[in-house]
């Protein structure tokens, strides 16, 4: 009987275990840097700010190093490595400021704690240096990049490769998503993202303005106030307004699938279909040239929620997808 009982507990934990959303290249984008220690009009030293581009769970962890990454792949040891866990669900849009003293994260400036941090603060050089944004629980690695989300070079341009402490390649997964990284140049101590197009929702827009490097405020001198703005206005795409029950639109099952799904069409000339995530990329485009047909479609996409916009010559219908 016992062991029936404890078979019982073991199943239902297996079912009641909180998951985590996954880190994608973009996900966030770098706002602020300091690398000189005196001058902050908050006091903090060796601190930097960065902007969510999409919502976040309690629970979710995200990592910082100010290691350079080889031209061989892998990162360079030595130097300092934080990791935030999120203690509250933040919306797309909340910028947080991690400084080294004191050791803290922020919410938008306002003095509310973001999440717990553990590691240890960064030690910005004023000679140049760069962060790293990544999934610790999938740490960029010669040979896997996939964790990398997000990065900031202040050395006046990407290295060659990581031969000193203020040195860094760029990974090569930065060229394969426009925006996703910065470099500012020349070499730079102290800089802030100016608040240009802080009121566009539109994440893609946000995160191109983000990354130009004209759009910041620049400084050798002296520190800025971080973040130069509070939350920036961004949305994602919302589930609720998608998807229909008209039985003369398409009709997506299984939903949730394992990946392999049936788009059940009622004659209507199926154009294209394009599979996006949750912050609008394009992931996958299908055409179809009119087809009246259902058409079973394997995505070959990880566990995840998407969005799967199917389009004829007169209509447009976009239905989330749960892949387990």
């Amino acid at each position: 009987m016992n062991k029936k009982l404890l078979f019982i507990a073991l199943l239902l934990a297996s079912f009641t275990q909180t998951t985590y959303g996954q880190w994608a290249l973009g996900d966030i984008a770098f706002t602020g840097y300091q690398g000189d220690n005196s001058g902050n009009p908050s006091g903090e030293t060796d601190q930097f700010t960065f902007v969510l581009l999409r919502d976040v769970a309690a629970g979710e962890l995200i990592s910082f190093t100010e290691n350079g990454w080889f031209a061989a792949g892998g990162f360079r040891t030595g130097e300092s490595t934080v990791t935030l866990e999120f203690t509250s669900a933040l919306n797309c849009g909340t910028q947080i400021s991690i400084s080294a003293t004191p050791f803290v994260a922020i919410e938008d400036g306002g003095g509310m704690s973001a999440g717990n941090l553990t590691g240890t603060g960064m030690a910005l050089s004023v000679s140049g240096d760069q962060i790293f944004a990544y999934d610790p629980g999938n740490t960029p690695s010669a040979g896997n990049e996939s964790g990398f989300i997000a990065a900031i070079q202040m050395n006046g341009g990407w290295d060659a490769d990581a031969t000193s402490t203020t040195t860094s390649a760029q990974p090569a997964i930065f060229t394969t998503l426009a925006f996703s990284s910065i470099a500012i140049d020349p070499e730079i101590d102290n800089a802030v993202y100016n608040c240009t197009d802080l009121e566009d929702d539109d994440v893609n827009v946000l995160r191109a303005a983000i990354h130009d490097p004209a759009n910041w405020n620049t400084n050798n001198d002296t520190p800025f106030d971080q973040p130069a703005c509070g939350a920036i206005s961004c949305t994602t795409l919302s589930s609720e307004v998608f998807g229909t029950n008209d039985p003369k639109s398409f009709v997506i099952f299984p939903n949730p699938s394992n990946g392999n799904i049936t788009i059940k069409n009622p004659g209507i000339p199926l154009q294209s279909v394009i599979v996006s995530d949750l912050n609008g990329r394009t992931l996958k485009t299908y055409e179809f040239g009119g087809i009246r047909q259902s058409k079973d479609i394997q995505l070959n996409l990880g566990t995840g929620v998407y969005f799967v916009q199917m389009n004829s010559d007169t209509t447009t219908v976009t239905e989330k997808v749960v892949i387990n």
